[in-house]
């Protein structure tokens, strides 16, 4: 073959198309009386596809060649080019990026905080009207008692008809009208009688039988004895003859137990009484009370029930809370002003909490609170002291700015979440100061 392969494809070509030159015409004449050879081409996507054909026995079909087509080599050119291209189109985009859009830095603060603490007395709020309230309750008793049986006791005397003196001896027995006896308890010397008038005297005596039925009524004993012209006779009644029994009585535990809940109640009710006296605003203190506990009957006395009755007079003091809080927050703030110095600055609220009121036992009465009061102060950094501490780290490695941020008075504790190899950015508005209070 005397021509390219590629040039013989674009022979073919034309052939196909059916348009030859003259030149071309020799060609093919000459070719003619050469030995024949047949090349098959088919059209493909982005090319064609030429194969030869071999003479009987010349071995398999053989591919000759095979055109791309130059879309395709435009492509493969492009890929290359923009592979090769890449990182620097990388680099240039993220370079844009950080100019556009720069890093922002936190930096956390905690600014020094101090507790400060007071206790006083404050003059302040008004007594009111005294008042006394009072309940009774009966309850049964629960004591118990024994009396053991017991004669009664009397006087016996002795009347002498006599000019002389007579003797009664020790342990006369005598009998009473309803067969009840006595006994006396000493001799009775009875003087002589001076007519008309009888000489007499006059001893103790009891009963020989234990229980009630001794107690005799007057003259129940009135009758002749003992010697000649002698009489006797109980001018008084014989009393304390008692019965054998078990009875109620009132124990210690009965009073206290009723009382206890009269107690709760009469507080409840003092309460609510005094409101009645308290001003728009006001808070209620009341002052120890003083009770008083009475019974019908005494401990260990004989009862079936007892009726215990609770006083109360109690006195109370009202006074602002507002007020309270507001001159004791005052106080805790020039105390915290002169302690800490202008520096320091209140964070929240003041806890003022009251912890009881009195009142001068004088001529006037005077009402004093006593509180104690707490809180929270921090060194204030302001916003010229933020904007100088972003403008000295700015641009600095965080090792530089931790270290001067540490210095910084006030200061206690200083975080920043930023690469150590890094420098802050140059411009202090791509910093952020967080201020965080321990409490």
């Amino acid at each position: 073959m005397h021509e390219t392969l590629g040039e013989e494809v674009q022979h073919i070509l034309a052939t196909m198309d059916g348009k030859h030159t003259e030149e071309e015409q020799t060609i093919l004449s000459e070719k003619e009386s050469e030995p024949e050879e047949i090349y098959h081409v088919y059209r493909v996507q982005g090319g064609v596809y030429i194969l030869k054909e071999e003479e009987e026995d010349s071995g398999p079909t053989q591919v000759i060649d095979s055109v791309p087509a130059k879309r395709s080599q435009d492509y493969v050119t492009v890929f290359i080019v923009l592979v090769c291209c890449l990182p620097m189109l990388a680099s240039i985009t993220f370079q844009m990026y950080l100019i556009f859009n720069q890093p922002t830095v936190s930096v956390t603060l905690m600014p020094r905080s101090q507790a400060v603490t007071l206790s006083g007395t404050l003059q302040l709020g008004r007594l009111l009207s005294s008042l006394t309230l009072s309940q009774s309750q009966t309850t049964p008793t629960t004591g118990k008692g024994h009396q053991d049986a017991k004669e009664a006791q009397g006087t016996i005397t002795f009347y002498n008809g006599l000019f002389t003196s007579q003797t009664v001896a020790t342990g006369t027995i005598l009998t009473g009208s309803d067969g009840v006896q006595v006994i006396t308890d000493q001799v009775a010397d009875i003087p002589a009688g001076n007519p008309p008038s009888y000489g007499l005297t006059t001893v103790s005596a009891h009963t020989l039988i234990s229980g009630v039925k001794g107690n005799l009524p007057a003259y129940d004993i009135n009758q002749a004895c003992c010697a000649v012209s002698v009489l006797a006779k109980n001018t008084q009644p014989f009393t304390g003859g008692q019965d054998k029994r078990d009875f109620q009585t009132v124990a210690k535990s009965d009073i206290g137990k009723a009382a206890s809940p009269l107690k709760t109640t009469l507080g409840q009710s003092v309460s609510g009484a005094f409101q009645g006296q308290l001003k728009p605003n006001e808070q209620l203190s009341i002052l120890p009370c003083t009770p008083t506990v009475i019974s019908d009957h005494l401990p260990g006395q004989e009862a079936a029930i007892v009726k215990v009755t609770v006083s109360e007079t109690c006195s109370a003091v009202a006074y602002s809370s507002q007020a309270v809080t507001e001159k004791a927050t005052t106080l805790l703030s020039t105390q915290a002003l002169q302690k800490l110095g202008t520096g320091y600055s209140l964070i929240g609220d003041v806890q003022v909490s009251i912890k009881e009121a009195n009142v001068t036992h004088t001529t006037t009465p005077h009402v004093f609170v006593s509180f104690h009061a707490q809180g929270i102060w921090v060194y204030a950094v302001n916003n010229a002291e933020q904007q100088h501490i972003k403008n000295v780290i700015a641009g600095k490695t965080k090792q530089a700015a931790m270290h001067f941020l540490r210095t910084v008075p006030g200061i206690v504790q200083v975080s920043m979440q930023w690469s150590n190899d890094t420098r802050l950015p140059k411009d202090s508005r791509n910093i952020h100061l967080a201020l965080i209070y321990g409490i």
